[in-house]
């Protein structure tokens, strides 16, 4: 037995071809207007995400942890330059 949608009298899921046509008229009208609408936000909502990711990368979240630098310990010396300073070139 071969499965289909259309009947022995010529329809579609028992829907005169009219109704059908209607139907898949409207479902392909649904499907586009939510194409637009995603392609909408997309375009809206990709730049100001782009924006916000920007400024926190620019200007570093408020909320984030004073830097604290580590303090190295250590004995220092002085050492001293054997004889006179000179100026650039040897002067």
């Amino acid at each position: 037995m071969k499965y289909t949608i259309w009947n022995r009298s010529g329809r579609a899921l028992g829907l005169p071809k009219w109704q059908f046509v209607a139907l898949l008229v409207v479902a392909v009208s649904i499907g586009i207007a939510i194409a637009v609408v995603a392609t909408g936000v997309f375009l809206i909502a990709l730049p100001v995400v782009a924006l916000v990711a920007l400024g926190t990368r620019l200007f570093g979240n408020a909320r984030r942890r004073r830097y604290t630098p580590d303090v190295i310990e250590g004995d220092y010396e002085v050492v001293e330059a054997p004889g006179p300073r000179r100026g650039p070139g040897g002067r």
